[in-house]
């Protein structure tokens, strides 16, 4: 290859390299800012700053510097391990997670106020975020922030914050409460204060428990005593009239043929008497209990039984 053509071809790639580098896109969502020699360019009679939107662009080659920007929603949360410690009205402290929603809504004043530094212009709204929202919350006490009052103070809070962020270019669209704890020495003697509570309740449960117990126990047991009263006062009525019967039996008996009730009444009494082989009577043989024993008087007796 000859020198013409070498010198040719690098003119070439120069002029590519530099055209290269005078293109730009800026995709959708996003703006751009044209900064010549560290200043925003401006455009029109008014020298209005040259926004940029999506598209393809052009810029003066190593002259013109061009910065993009995410004109979308953005969303600040306060990090999980480091929440947001606040004192209400009657000082008690809180741990609060919040997150906020943003947008960029004047870029030029934004790069002027932040240098075009989102972190930045994070750090610098989280901060007065946080100084609205102890400040609602010192305004009221515990039960008001998280219940009665909560929907005024998250107005409050969105109010204030959209405020703040004008002067950074920044409109903050809306700011909630994700979540609201106690410190964890404050929730450990809540935890024990609730435990105590609840077995003192359970405490005072099992105590009427027994009292009712003792009382159902007490009148069981009166219902038993008179049951048993009543049967027993039943039973010796049905034994008396027994016996009564009875003793009229024998004494209708008694009347038919005296002498056949002696003889078998002294059966009866020789039959319990002599239930055993063992059994053993020390008695006068001449006695009445033996009479139907003896061969005159029991044979007499017996012809007259029959």
């Amino acid at each position: 290859m000859t020198p013409i053509k070498i010198s040719l071809a690098i003119v070439i790639l120069v002029i590519l390299a530099v055209f290269a580098s005078s293109l730009y896109i800026v995709n959708e969502g996003e703006s751009a800012l044209v900064l010549r020699l560290g200043k925003i360019v401006s455009e029109g009679s008014q020298k209005m700053p040259a926004l940029q939107k999506p598209g393809l662009h052009f810029k003066i080659p190593f002259i013109d510097q061009v910065r993009i920007f995410d004109m979308r929603m953005q969303e600040l949360a306060t990090p999980a391990d480091a929440p947001l410690t606040v004192v209400t009205k009657e000082q008690t402290y809180l741990l609060v997670e919040y997150f906020a929603k943003w947008r960029i809504n004047n870029l030029t004043k934004f790069f002027t106020s932040t240098g075009g530094s989102v972190n930045w212009a994070e750090t610098l709204l989280e901060q007065r975020i946080n100084d609205i929202v102890r400040a609602e919350y010192g305004r009221r006490t515990s039960n008001q922030a998280i219940s009665f009052d909560r929907q005024n103070m998250m107005a409050a809070i969105r109010e204030q914050a959209n405020h703040i962020g004008q002067d950074q270019g920044i409109s903050v669209i809306d700011v909630r409460i994700q979540q609201i704890t106690l410190p964890k020495d404050v929730m450990d003697s809540v935890f024990k204060r609730m435990a105590a509570e609840r077995t003192q309740f359970a405490e005072a449960k099992r105590a009427e428990g027994s009292e009712k117990s003792e009382e159902i126990r007490a009148l069981a047991d009166q219902k038993v005593t008179v049951i048993k009263a009543q049967a027993l006062m039943k039973g010796a009525t049905i034994r008396a009239k027994g016996d009564q019967q009875a003793a009229q039996i024998y004494a209708n008996a008694y009347k038919v043929d005296p002498n056949f009730y002696a003889f078998y009444r002294s059966l009866e009494a020789y039959q319990k008497s002599f239930k055993s082989k063992n059994d053993l009577l020390i008695l006068n043989p001449e006695g009445q209990f033996f009479k139907y024993f003896h061969g005159t008087e029991g044979s007499h007796d017996t012809t007259k039984a029959h």
